[in-house]
């Protein structure tokens, strides 16, 4: 365009506009709110879904707990303890969830809830924060330029607005109009042939267990019952037994007298009889993706950016962790603390794509092993339900397996991001990308006395936290602690809470209160020590995570060099003009928060210290773990004992 004719557009809205308001685009507004990020949020629909998804993942239920949502969220659902899995009427086996025994998790098993809860909670969440969903609203076109994004949205009654902002997040589903928006954005992928039925029902007299699904296999199909609450089920069908109704239609919707046929066929006698539907449906699934999540301005998320099978219940998982790992992003570059802007935003794809393709590939695999009809592949398939998947599940490392892929505590950025890293030479099973494992804490208070809380609860709030841990406890050891930690806070300029981690021994200098110990334990490879790598040698060491609970970057003390360059590459450090004293307050905190705690910030530059106070964290992180009276300090000492924690009931 001729320079003379420079288009001219209007202040910026807000920094990000929001279009879709399902679980996905709700989970990016908190993300959102947490980190004090302008936006809005828009929905082409004027009520929330239906039912729809049903689980809800352990990994979610623990990036959840970060808003306190997770234990307000299992009363109202049902936590799935198993699987039964029959063949052609016969039973054929089990997978037993509770008995993977997962030590570092508060949230070991998923949870069967309906979407409807989920959206109804994260609803109420944000309107706690005085955030409201602008509903009936259709964004009709997004154009992008150097300096932002005009969107125009259009109201149910015809009435025009033109919004601009500085990005723009497609949470709006298959036919999402920001992913069409996109330069480049490259939607593929197929359909399934079969057709597919869905009924959430109450069924009555029903002997089945409130806690367990049933997957029926045979040559009629997949046949499948799934508990939701109290007597409510979702019953799931697909292959020839979902391919006509009564009436041998193959378009309409069925009938409740339909899915009691079906449910009579795949059932035992006296079973129970259906009555009272909430949702009746037939549907097609379907396989696709998008080659790239970001084009300049523009991202997607959640079905968006992928859709597949429901099969393994990580479609919308998928979506609220794709939520979770750009708002932070966003954040941090609005906020000019990242020395790359467009390098750290293009982390959002290079970290969730593969994550996204291989739920398509995953539940491809699943979704065509259950529901194949060819006749030459279904004695293969019988073969291995038969038989070969009873003598896997008794096995230690295929349940390894298995819990690690469903629970989604496998997801690892490792090796794939340029923003995560380990230090040289150090060997600790968890590795920068890693999720951070969850371990119990010890505090001891004037107020109450010895009180405990866990690791993924002291790292909650829109900041990074650095762990740092003693090794053997004496003054020495202290001292270090408190060198590394000034030469990191001198490093970053975004909000970072220290946290001292002390081994307590017999002979331990005096320590403040507030403080926090590592106690020691007989059961050594439990302990988080062992699974960080800090146990041999009682070495000293440091963890630096991420506001999504992912490790940036871990190592031993000895490797601050390296640590300190990885931050300078690719954060921005203080600036010396500024004020001296910056208070931050969550938005998840009353303004009425007593403020109890402060990291002291060394500027060797100033040759001053300035002081950084951090809110308190108190009424957040009451809600995370029972147990938890405590108060958070931005420099804490903290004490470890290994997780014991039983399976979560509802």
């Amino acid at each position: 365009m001729d320079g003379k004719h420079k288009v001219k557009h209007p202040a910026t809205d807000c920094d990000v506009l929001i279009v879709g308001s399902g679980p996905v685009g709700m989970a990016l507004a908190l993300e959102l709110v947490l980190h004090q990020v302008s936006f809005r949020i828009v929905s082409l629909f004027p009520c929330r879904a239906m039912l729809r998804a049903l689980i809800i993942q352990p990994r979610t239920l623990e990036l959840f707990s970060r808003y306190g949502a997770a234990e307000e969220l299992i009363p109202r659902g049902r936590i799935l303890q198993g699987m039964a899995i029959c063949l052609d009427g016969k039973p054929a086996g089990a997978i037993a969830l509770n008995q993977f025994k997962a030590s570092d998790t508060r949230f070991p098993l998923p949870l069967n809830i309906s979407q409807a809860e989920t959206e109804r909670f994260l609803l109420e969440s944000l309107s706690s924060h005085g955030v409201s969903i602008e509903r009936s609203i259709t964004a009709t076109s997004v154009v992008q330029d150097d300096n932002g994004i005009t969107t125009m949205l259009q109201t149910h009654d015809g009435g025009l607005e033109t919004v601009r902002s500085k990005y723009v997040i497609g949470c709006d589903g298959a036919r999402s109009v920001v992913r069409q928006a996109g330069e480049g954005m490259i939607w593929k992928g197929s359909s399934y042939p079969q057709s597919f039925l869905l009924c959430d029902v109450h069924i009555r007299n029903s002997l089945r267990r409130q806690d367990q699904g049933l997957l029926q296999v045979s040559r009629e199909g997949m046949f499948g019952i799934f508990p939701i609450r109290e007597d409510l089920f979702r019953i799931v069908v697909s292959g020839p037994a979902a391919t006509f109704d009564q009436q041998g239609d193959t378009s309409s919707v069925p009938t409740l007298e339909h899915f009691q046929s079906l449910f009579d066929r795949f059932t035992p006698p006296g079973s129970g009889t259906l009555e009272d539907p909430v949702w009746i449906s037939r549907f097609r699934l379907h396989l696709k993706g998008v080659n790239k999540y970001r084009d300049r301005r523009i991202f997607v998320a959640g079905d968006a950016a992928h859709i597949s099978s429901p099969v393994g219940g990580k479609g919308m998982n998928t979506g609220i962790q794709d939520a979770i790992n750009l708002g932070w992003k966003l954040a941090l570059v609005l906020q000019g603390q990242v020395q790359d802007p467009e390098a750290f935003l293009n982390t959002y794809h290079i970290e969730r794509h593969p994550i996204g393709q291989e739920l398509l590939q995953s539940t491809d695999r699943m979704f065509t092993f259950m529901t194949s009809t060819n006749r030459f592949f279904i004695p293969i398939r019988n073969f291995a339900v038969r038989y070969i998947l009873p003598w896997l599940t008794p096995t230690d490392w295929w349940n390894r397996a298995f819990y690690k892929f469903l629970s989604m505590f496998g997801v690892t950025y490792r090796e794939k991001s340029p923003i995560v890293g380990t230090a040289a030479g150090f060997n600790g099973r968890i590795r920068g990308g890693d999720r951070l494992p969850d371990g119990k804490l010890w505090l001891t208070s004037k107020n109450t006395g010895i009180t405990s809380t866990t690791v993924q609860a002291l790292c909650v709030g829109g900041s990074h936290h650095l762990l740092l841990f003693s090794g053997e406890h004496c003054e020495e050891t202290t001292n270090e602690l408190e060198y590394v930690r000034d030469e990191v806070l001198g490093a970053v300029s975004f909000r970072l809470a220290v946290h001292f981690i002390y081994r307590k021994v017999k002979e331990e200098p005096a320590i403040a209160l507030n403080d926090y110990y590592l106690w020691p334990s007989e059961l050594v490879e439990e302990t988080l020590l062992k699974r960080f790598g800090f146990s041999e040698e009682s070495l000293p060491g440091y963890i630096l995570v991420r506001p999504d609970g992912y490790v940036a970057h871990i190592g031993p003390l000895s490797a601050l060099d390296e640590f300190l360059s990885f931050l300078r590459k690719h954060f921005v450090a203080p600036v010396e003009e500024a004020e001296s004293v910056a208070e931050y307050y969550s938005p998840f905190e009353d303004d009425s928060s007593d403020e109890i705690g402060s990291e002291t910030r060394h500027d060797s530059s100033l040759g001053a210290e300035s002081t950084s106070k951090c809110a308190s964290s108190t009424q957040l992180n009451s809600t995370i773990a029972a147990d938890s009276s405590f108060e958070h300090v931005s420099t804490a000492e903290h004490a470890f004992t290994p997780l014991s924690f039983s399976s979560p009931s509802a």
